[in-house]
């Protein structure tokens, strides 16, 4: 995947979190366009497409999967995929267990098994599914991230940061890794250097109402107190 095609698939998972399907569309369609034969940008296209309603678009986009080579383990990821869009958890965690059975040395199923563990609450397991990415793929921006988001919600903000600030080195327009690093950097006090990423968030995003939101807050808080 291209720098580019990685972009534009970033901003596609980041608009479907969000819920904005035809943003996520759009972005999946760019990245294509730049990398037509990337299979992970593949997968989650057909997810969007079927989440639109658009079967049928889907069924083409899913025979275009397996002229590419899609194999069993990329299969059970687009199942997981689409179970993890409509919020069920517990189905998409079966099917990165699937997935890992079938290829278990890939770092992305891991990621994306760690993420569905943290949202059915079990962050043990969360935690260790996204150690065993980083075992597997150290230098990658989204297993830093997974193993960041989920220390975050441990607790462990130090370290949470470090990965997160990683995860951002290796790839500076990841926009989910900056928003939470701006989160992360604004709890430590670090005010300047928040300010800097949600900025630097919202030149992407700039309707987003809790990125505003947050710089609002950390303004107030930057504010000396009047007696």
């Amino acid at each position: 995947m291209s720098d580019l095609s990685n972009e534009f698939y970033n901003t596609a998972l980041d608009a479907i979190q969000a819920g904005r399907l035809t943003e996520a569309l759009t972005a999946a369609e760019n990245s294509l366009t730049e990398d037509p034969s990337d299979l992970e940008t593949w997968q989650l296209y057909v997810v969007i497409l079927n989440a639109l309603g658009r079967t049928q678009d889907a069924h083409k986009a899913t025979d275009k999967l397996k002229q590419l080579g899609m194999n069993e383990a990329d299969g059970f990821l687009m199942k997981a995929a689409e179970a993890t869009s409509s919020g069920d958890f517990a189905t998409a965690i079966l099917h990165y267990e699937s997935a890992l059975a079938e290829a278990p040395t890939r770092a992305n199923i891991y990621v994306g098994y760690a993420l569905a563990l943290q949202k059915n609450s079990r962050p043990d397991d969360a935690l260790a599914a996204a150690e065993q990415a980083m075992i597997l793929a150290p230098e990658d921006s989204r297993s830093n991230y997974a193993l960041g988001h989920i220390l975050r919600l441990r607790g462990e903000k130090k370290a949470a940061l470090v990965a997160m600030t990683k995860a951002l080195a290796i790839e500076p327009e990841f926009m989910i890794a900056l928003y939470e690093q701006g989160m992360l950097l604004a709890e430590d006090r670090r005010y300047e250097e928040a300010l800097e990423s949600f900025n630097r968030f919202l030149e992407a995003h700039p309707d987003d109402p809790n990125a505003k939101q947050a710089i609002q807050s950390i303004k107030r808080q930057m504010r000396p107190e009047t007696r």
